[in-house]
C-alpha cells in the first residue's frame, strides 16, 4: 500500500499507511527534516477497508443514534495510565494516548486492559453508555467502569 506524508502535530510530520497502522518516523519531524518514505509492504494489503472500520470502532457510536442505543456497549480494551480515556482498539495499546485535556494532548499511554476482571459494568446505564438521551457521567458513555485504580498497578 502506499505511504503518504502526513502533518500530525502543526509543523510536523511523518508517512502514514492508508490501510494499517504504519507511521515512520515515529517522532514526527519538520517536512524539510522529512527523510524520503521508507519502502512499506503492508500486512492489510487483503484487507484495504481495516484501518477506516479501526478507526470508526475508536471514535465510538455514541454520536449517531441507532437501533443498538440500548444494547451494552462492547469492553474496552486498553485505558489511558494518565487521563483515564478508554481504547477499543488493540492495536492503540501501548501508544500514546490520542486525547485531548485543556487544550493539550494527554501524555498517558494506553495500557492493555483485556483481563476479564479489568472492567466492571457501569451501573448508572447498565452498560449502555447513556441515560436516556445524555451521556452517562460516571462511565463517560463507555458502559465500563476500569476496575484497578490509576497509578496504583
Amino acid at each position: 500500500m502506499s505511504l503518504e506524508k502526513k502533518e500530525v502535530f502543526p509543523n510536523l510530520f511523518r508517512y502514514v499507511c492508508d490501510s494499517c497502522p504504519f507511521d515512520w518516523p515515529r517522532t514526527p519531524v519538520k517536512e524539510s527534516d522529512l527523510p524520503p518514505p521508507p519502502a512499506h509492504s503492508c500486512p492489510n494489503e487483503n484487507q484495504p477497508g481495516l484501518k477506516p472500520v479501526l478507526e470508526e470502532q475508536e471514535k465510538g457510536t455514541s454520536e449517531s443514534p441507532s437501533p443498538k442505543s440500548e444494547s451494552t456497549r462492547p469492553k474496552p480494551v486498553a485505558v489511558c495510565t494518565r487521563c483515564g480515556a478508554v481504547s477499543y482498539t488493540p492495536n492503540l495499546i501501548n501508544g500514546q494516548c490520542a486525547q485531548t485535556v485543556a487544550g493539550k494532548r494527554c501524555i498517558g499511554v494506553n495500557g492493555s486492559a483485556l483481563n476479564a476482571d479489568d472492567w466492571k459494568q457501569c451501573a448508572a446505564c447498565a452498560g449502555t453508555g447513556s441515560i436516556e438521551t445524555t451521556r452517562c457521567g460516571p462511565c463517560d458513555g463507555a458502559g465500563w467502569l476500569y476496575a484497578h485504580s490509576r497509578g496504583k498497578r
